[in-house]
């Protein structure tokens, strides 16, 4: 895995939070509109979640009736996905470095506040490992956060551990662009401010022939 010093420090820090984030981050109604937006759009077939963190979506995605197949970078993360989600196929992996066996293409992909700790001058080459492996017309969820530029935040997690971690902000006609240069075509889109610092950008996004980039 070859990540920049920022990822590398993000990733750190996901591991030692890993157990105390799952259990903040456990409320399976945040993306809930924006899940039926994509359900409807997707109703049934092969879904990859990229960053699965603690499984809080694999639930939702499994309970669904899709055949899930999950990935993280982290883990810790994928030591509590498995443990809430038994039998789950979970694997270790980066984004950037996705594998499985030839011939294997999925219907959608889920990526829910993942590509928000990719440095811009990397999120082609994220987009290039995922377009390898999805059907044309495939179906795909992304969430990131508004704003602009690239930045380390540093705070004190609950248990007094310094969480540093490298956040990417978009704008959306910045992020529209992307999207549009790795072949992806944007079939719904919204905002939610969940707090006064934070404005969540979400696209359901459909994968079209049209790369402009490799």
């Amino acid at each position: 895995m070859n990540l920049s010093p920022e990822e590398k420090i993000t990733l750190e820090t996901y591991q030692k939070i890993a157990k105390e984030w799952a259990i903040s981050h456990s409320n399976q109604d945040f993306w809930k509109k924006e899940f039926e937006v994509f359900n409807k759009i997707l109703p049934k077939g092969k879904i990859l979640e990229i960053g699965s963190g603690g499984g809080r979506d694999a639930k939702i995605l499994i309970k669904s009736g899709y055949e899930y197949t999950g990935t993280d970078i982290s883990t810790e993360f994928l030591k509590t996905a498995k443990a809430e989600n038994p039998g789950a196929k979970f694997l270790h992996q980066s984004v950037y470095d996705l594998d499985f066996p030839e011939g294997t293409l999925f219907d959608g992909f889920y990526c829910s506040a993942v590509l928000l700790h990719i440095p811009k001058s990397k999120i082609d080459k994220a987009f290039d490992s995922v377009n390898k492996y999805l059907k044309p017309g495939a179906i795909g969820f992304i969430s990131l956060k508004k704003g602009e530029g690239e930045k380390m935040l540093e705070r004190q997690s609950e248990s007094a551990i310094t969480d540093k971690r490298f956040f990417v902000y978009y704008i959306p006609e910045e992020f529209k662009q992307i999207l549009n240069r790795n072949g992806f075509e944007i079939i719904y889109q919204n905002e939610i401010q969940s707090t006064s610092k934070t404005t969540w950008l979400m696209f359901c996004v459909k994968k079209t022939t049209n790369i402009l980039c490799n």
